[in-house]
Formats: structure tokens, C-alpha cells, sequence
């Protein structure tokens, strides 16, 4: 199964990799300064998210591009690490919202309605294709260092 993410628009300049980070979604009781409050693009929500990241581009194996209806998306798929966090963040995160930041931005918001076990995310939405593939390039790139 895999989590398909919509984002809003996206600013990216330069050459500067491109990064992505998953965040949770703080709980309402948590204390100021524990969490951060922001502004998912073309949506009506506002989100707490974590400070921490759960998941980064250093957990992704893979990137490919994946075609759409609504144009090209990204399909990340983790690591052994990524797939044991993705799946016990979706078996705890149920009706919750995992936060996803593009260039220490936040782009999309996805509630968590099934627990994903296969280490698939499918980021989908309003960035460009040239955006798409410069991602999945960087990540790629990265993942190769890793080895």
C-alpha cells in the first residue's frame, strides 16, 4: 500500500539539494515550545508538528517518479529503518496527521488512515516535474553515499 501525499505549492531556487522530512502531528496537550505550529499551503489547516523529524530523505532507499493523473508524483521507498518507522508511526498515528516538509517547508499534511508496512510514501501534488525530478535525483544521489 502506499501513502499518497497532496501538496500545495512549492519554492525551490538554486542547486541546493533538495530535502524531505516527515513530521508527526503533536498532540493538543503538548507544551509550548515542544511543537511547532504551521500552515499547510492550499488547505484550511493549521497543524502542530513536532520539532523532530520521524522520517528524512536519509531513511529513503529509492525515489522514482511516478505518473499521475494530476501530473508526475515522487514514490519514496525506505530503507529497512524507514519501513520499521513508517509502519509504526501508521499503526500508532491512526486518525492523526503526518506533516511533510520540502526544503524545511511545509508542503502537505496527510491523515494517517491505515498502517503502511510495505515502506512505500507517495508524495503527489502541485510541484513542477523538473521540482519532482530534481528530488528524486538528490535523494537518489544520497542514498547512493549511504551504501
Amino acid at each position: 500500500m502506499t501513502l499518497a501525499i497532496t501538496t500545495g505549492c512549492a519554492t525551490f531556487g538554486g542547486h541546493k539539494p533538495m530535502t524531505v522530512q516527515i513530521f508527526e502531528q503533536a498532540d493538543n496537550g503538548m507544551p509550548e515550545g515542544r511543537y511547532r505550529e504551521v500552515q499547510i499551503p492550499k488547505t484550511e489547516l493549521t497543524l502542530r508538528a513536532e520539532l523532530f523529524p520521524v522520517l528524512t530523505g536519509s531513511d529513503v532507499k529509492v525515489a522514482e517518479p511516478f505518473e499521475t493523473s494530476d501530473g508526475l508524483a515522487v514514490m519514496l521507498m525506505f530503507n529497512a529503518h524507514g519501513m520499521f518507522i513508517l509502519d509504526e508511526v501508521t499503526t500508532r498515528d491512526r486518525g492523526r496527521y503526518l506533516i511533510i516538509f520540502l526544503n524545511d517547508k511545509p508542503v502537505a499534511a496527510r491523515l494517517v488512515e491505515q498502517r503502511l508496512v510495505h515502506g512505500q510514501f507517495l508524495l503527489e501534488g502541485d510541484f513542477t516535474a523538473a521540482e519532482a525530478r530534481q528530488l528524486i535525483d538528490d535523494l537518489n544521489r544520497a542514498a547512493r553515499k549511504d551504501e
